[in-house]
């Protein structure tokens, strides 16, 4: 596909929009009934034999359900953007590259926030460990995301700049067209006055 000149018809792809917006309600909807199963009672309990509650346990699988779903998500969201998006293609890649990898770095964040109710109490003075596994991971994906707004910097400025070009010389033309048609019914009028002058002069000689 050429997305030298985006024009992807005026229409969506409709299975890709609607593939993209079912699973993200899914993973709001998996997070939300996380949420309420942990108001369940007696999920405050502590699992035997370890220092994890059962409310942890059921927030870490609710959260590894989000997690799947935004990654899987994550690409789509890209290539909705390209297909719906209208302008260069560099400044259209950069920006559904820049969609693709920030929900990847909100599955992260999710998974770091759910899953730190397990992590937390089995690993207790080494906790340090876990938030910087994470930092790891998401500390590359940052770098991504701030490589491609990087890359599209130049691309975007140019179009910016020409869309406010167009813009102003649109919004000059009527001013300049109206400033012709006037300078026109000037030097037409001056025509007759001029034409009537000769006239009487001429008829002035005669006598």
């Amino acid at each position: 596909m050429n997305f030298d000149s985006i024009e992807v018809s005026n229409r969506v792809d409709e299975g890709s929009a609607r593939l993209v917006a079912k699973l993200l309600l899914a993973a709001g909807a998996g997070a939300f009934l996380g949420y309420l199963l942990t108001l369940l009672p007696g999920l405050d309990r502590i699992v035997p034999q370890t220092a994890v509650r059962f409310a942890a346990v059921l927030g870490a699988i609710a959260t590894a359900v989000v997690v799947v779903l935004l990654f899987y998500a994550a690409p789509r969201i890209a290539l909705l953007a390209k297909l719906s998006l209208d302008g260069p293609r560099e400044v259209v890649e950069e920006i559904a590259a820049v969609a693709q990898w920030t929900v990847v770095l909100v599955a992260v964040l999710v998974a770091h926030s759910g899953f730190a109710g397990v992590a937390v109490p089995l690993l207790d003075s080494t906790v340090w460990i876990y938030d910087f596994a994470f930092l790891l991971l998401a500390f590359p994906i940052v770098v991504f995301v701030a490589v491609h707004l990087y890359r599209g910097l130049d691309p975007s400025a140019a179009l910016l700049a020409t869309r406010f070009a167009e813009e102003e010389t649109s919004s000059e033309s009527p001013d300049d067209a109206s400033g012709d048609r006037y300078t026109a019914a000037e030097s037409g009028s001056d025509e007759p006055k001029g034409a009537a002058a000769s006239d009487s002069s001429g008829g002035t000689n005669v006598n």
